[in-house]
């Protein structure tokens, strides 16, 4: 089964995180934001001009950048 991260979701698709593979400091901020294992999200956008996405978790809209959302592993 290939891995999947949250780039590789579509608007309204859900998922739960279960990795994230970034570096210090991104993971550092990506945790204090509430990306976390188990953590519930769901995509509300994407924009391809961005290349951002628009993500929902906790009932916090958090936008991410492409690099960020592809070191976000995703169930």
């Amino acid at each position: 089964m290939r891995t999947r991260t949250i780039s590789d979701l579509q608007i309204s698709q859900e998922a739960t995180v279960q990795k994230v593979i970034a570096k210090e400091p991104v993971k550092s901020r990506l945790f204090a934001m509430g990306i976390v294992k188990g953590a519930k999200i769901r995509v509300l956008e994407h924009t391809l001009a961005k290349q951002t996405w628009d993500i929902l978790s906790n009932n916090t809209k958090i936008a991410l950048r492409q690099e960020e959302a592809r070191q976000v592993i995703v169930q």
